[in-house]
C-alpha cells in the first residue's frame, strides 16, 4: 500500500509515526485508518498515490551521478529521477521534488549524508522519504553512522546492481 519496504515501516513505528500494536508473535499490526493518515500526511505522496516512483540521487561525484541516472533509468523505467550534487542542494530538492527514494553518499564537503539524512528524519513532512546511504568506504563506522541517522541501508560502492534492487524494493 505505501510501497515501501518492512524496514521503513519499522523505522516509522520506532520514531512513533505509525501506530501499530504488536502480536504475542511479535508481528505488527496496523489499523487501515493510521496508514491512510500517514499517507494523507505526506500529502498523497509515493506510490500509494498513484505516481511514478520519485528517486532522488545525492553524489558530489558527477561521474558517479551521471552513472547512476543511467542505472536507475533502466530499472525504473517508468520513474522520475533527479539529482543533487552536495547536501545542501540535496534538501532543496527534497523538499521541492519529494522524492519517494534517496540513495545518499555519504562522504560530501558541506553536509556529509548523515547529516542531510538526520534533517530529512527530522521533518515530519517527509516521514516516508526512504533514504539508502551509498558510500565508498568499507568502514563499519561509517556505515553505523548511516543507519543511525536514519538510513534503511547501505551499499557500497563499487554498487552491486543486485543490491541496489532489493534495496529499493524491485527484485
Amino acid at each position: 500500500m505505501m510501497g515501501v519496504s518492512p524496514i521503513t515501516v519499522r523505522s516509522w513505528v520506532n520514531r512513533g509515526w505509525l501506530p501499530a500494536n504488536t502480536t504475542p508473535g511479535g508481528h505488527r499490526r496496523f489499523i487501515r485508518q493510521d496508514v491512510l493518515d500517514l499517507v494523507r500526511q505526506r500529502g498523497g505522496q509515493g506510490p500509494a498515490a498513484d505516481r511514478q516512483l520519485r528517486l532522488l540521487v545525492v553524489d558530489d561525484d558527477a561521474q558517479f551521478r551521471s552513472y547512476m541516472l543511467e542505472l536507475l533509468a533502466g530499472l525504473v523505467p517508468d520513474g522520475e529521477i533527479e539529482q543533487a550534487a552536495d547536501g545542501f542542494e540535496a534538501g532543496i530538492k527534497v523538499a521541492e521534488f519529494l522524492p519517494d527514494i534517496v540513495l545518499l553518499d555519504q562522504s560530501m564537503p558541506g553536509l556529509d549524508g548523515a547529516s542531510v539524512c538526520r534533517r530529512i528524519r527530522s521533518a515530519p513532512q517527509h516521514a516516508a522519504v526512504r533514504v539508502i546511504g551509498i558510500t565508498g568506504h568499507l568502514d563499519r563506522r561509517v556505515e553505523q553512522e548511516m543507519l543511525a541517522a536514519g538510513a534503511e541501508r547501505v551499499l557500497h560502492k563499487p554498487l552491486d546492481v543486485v543490491a541496489l534492487r532489493e534495496a529499493l524494493a524491485l527484485a
